[in-house]
């Protein structure tokens, strides 16, 4: 009899776990909260254009990340930095024209950083992944482990858990208690984007281009803290994508547009008003990235591949996972590539033991 195992979260720690362990004979559900796969993955269609409200960028040194594009045969291209690039240092002195230095270039996916969790996604069986069901409770029972969602009730040999570690110990509960230095450490885990305002503008012509900027935006002042070009690559969409300052949540969305809207009038000109739409993504206010246990004032990817993270507990049947836990990139894509193959290792390695 293959062994079962229940996956939480279908981000890419979650569907590359999934298929990994589908390959290696496991009987694999992937149990999801949101009505989407990819977590802080989030690529959205406005109109014609593509923009990322969560992960977007990779390089060179992201080779666990690069393998898997290769597998998976996800096309990608360089991220467009051509042109004058702004930096503000202070409210009261003007942008400076600065060029970027060339460390080496940044990618993104052709189609969107969703396609590559559609790639893994399309490899797993049907009715492996279940979308809309938050886990509440998991129990130890003897030999097995159930699992609890709002409509689902499932028995289960192994889980392994992908979510961020704070959010883990906020939102489920567990009849065996986790040990008390665990739910410490994931406090004081910090979760990758959690604090992060993500906005986007898309546009019917490239107007920066068109002047010789790339419509890159580096600020200390804000509201915007740094800006790209997130034009596709056939050039069919424009849009300008990237971060707003943690301060803008005191700010109703309509005053941080009117702000967002000053800073770019300011660097770009009038032009940079004619956008066809607007986006933006609070993750603070995403129910299943910020969690009410976090603390406050962690630095970032603070107490990220922590060793407590690499062992499971109750006896081999939770396995916790995820892209903070990664010991190499935590918290980023690369993170959570590490993650899925460091935990399928695990598993194989004590399958092969039991067997």
């Amino acid at each position: 009899m293959n062994t079962s195992v229940v996956i939480i979260g279908a981000g890419l720690t979650g569907l590359l776990t999934a298929y990994r362990l589908q390959e290696l004979g496991f009987d694999v559900k992937v149990l999801e909260a949101r009505d989407r796969i990819g977590g802080r993955i989030h690529t959205l269609q406005s109109g014609n254009a593509k923009v990322e409200m969560g992960a977007t960028w990779f390089n060179d040194s992201h080779f666990h990340l690069l393998d898997i594009i290769e597998e998976f045969k996800v096309p990608y291209f360089e991220q467009f930095m051509t042109g004058i690039s702004y930096f503000q240092t202070f409210s009261n002195v003007p942008p400076q024209e600065i060029t970027v230095p060339n460390d080496g270039p940044s990618y993104r996916f052709k189609n969107g950083t969703i396609d590559l969790l559609n790639s893994i996604a399309a490899k797993l069986k049907t009715n492996t992944i279940f979308l809309s069901e938050e886990v509440n409770e998991v129990n130890m029972i003897d030999d097995n482990v159930e699992v609890k969602t709002n409509c689902l009730t499932l028995n289960t040999d192994i889980v392994i858990t992908t979510l961020p570690p704070a959010v883990l110990i906020d939102q489920i509960t567990f009849t065996a208690q986790l040990p008390n230095e665990f739910v410490s450490l994931a406090e004081q885990t910090h979760t990758w984007m959690q604090d992060s305002i993500k906005v986007a503008l898309t546009y019917k012509k490239p107007f920066w281009r068109k002047q010789g900027k790339s419509g890159t935006i580096f600020s200390n002042v804000g509201p915007l803290t740094e800006f790209y070009d997130q034009s596709n690559l056939e050039k069919e969409s424009y849009a300008l994508v990237g971060f707003a300052s943690v301060s803008c949540a005191r700010f109703t969305k309509e005053q941080r547009i009117e702000k967002i809207e000053a800073q770019l009038k300011l660097v770009f000109g009038d032009n940079a008003l004619n956008y066809e739409s607007y986006h933006e993504t609070a993750w603070y206010n995403e129910e299943f990235t910020k969690s009410h246990r976090q603390a406050d004032n962690l630095f970032p990817h603070q107490n990220g591949g922590h060793a407590l993270y690499q062992a499971p507990l109750f006896n081999n049947k939770l396995f916790i996972s995820g892209a903070e836990t990664s010991k190499h990139h935590s918290g980023y894509m690369e993170g959570a590539i590490f993650a899925a193959e460091s935990v399928v290792a695990k598993l194989k390695g004590l399958h092969i033991t039991q067997s």
